[in-house]
């Protein structure tokens, strides 16, 4: 992943380094190694065959490449697998890190599926550290997250805990049962 630099894309870019290099997980990217140059931000993880989820869920929704062959759906043992291997890399971060890491952007497109389908939360550029072990939500600055995934509670008033994690699982899971996109353009709503 290249980055351009600026100020935002720099503290993502440090936000990224810092978290992916503090913790180990089967379940969260490995960063492989990471370049930092005047005018680019190169981030170099494990390589993902299989892409990330919601190409396998919303692939009928993009135009399918010429000469690409058409990828089977997943059965309900592997959305199971899927669910299960997210829901430990999460777990991992907020509970079992030694500050809780909050993601902030957890979303199908961020779950990166290797040769055997097993899930790996991706993108860290949004992720908190928080400062204590509590149940105590911290205030953000701003709101961070995909539409759609942002916990309505978080949009309304930039207070940030491991449930603004799971409120956006949540949205993932609902993916994962439906085959929906979490907005729902043509019919006005949202999936959650």
């Amino acid at each position: 992943m290249e980055k351009k630099s600026g100020e935002r894309p720099q503290k993502e870019f440090l936000a990224e380094v810092r978290t992916l290099g503090s913790i180990r997980h089967n379940n969260i990217v490995k960063l492989m190694c990471c370049i930092s140059s005047v005018d680019r931000k190169l981030l170099v993880y494990e390589y993902f065959e299989k892409q990330s989820l919601d190409k396998w869920l919303h692939r009928k929704k993009r135009a399918a490449s010429p000469g690409q062959s058409s990828t089977p759906a997943l059965d309900w043992q592997k959305r199971l697998k899927i669910a299960t291997g997210a829901a430990q890399g999460l777990s991992y971060m907020h509970h079992d890190c030694t500050r809780p890491i909050i993601h902030r952007d957890i979303k199908s497109s961020n779950i990166l599926l290797d040769s055997e389908l097993n899930a790996k939360i991706a993108d860290f550029g949004l992720a908190k550290i928080l400062s204590r072990r509590d149940d105590n939500p911290e205030t953000a600055s701003a709101i961070a997250g995909t539409f759609g995934y942002i916990a309505p509670e978080y949009a309304s008033t930039f207070r940030v805990n491991i449930k603004t994690d799971i409120y956006s699982f949540g949205v993932v899971l609902l993916e994962l049962t439906t085959g929906r996109q979490p907005i729902l353009r043509e019919e006005q709503m949202n999936l959650a």
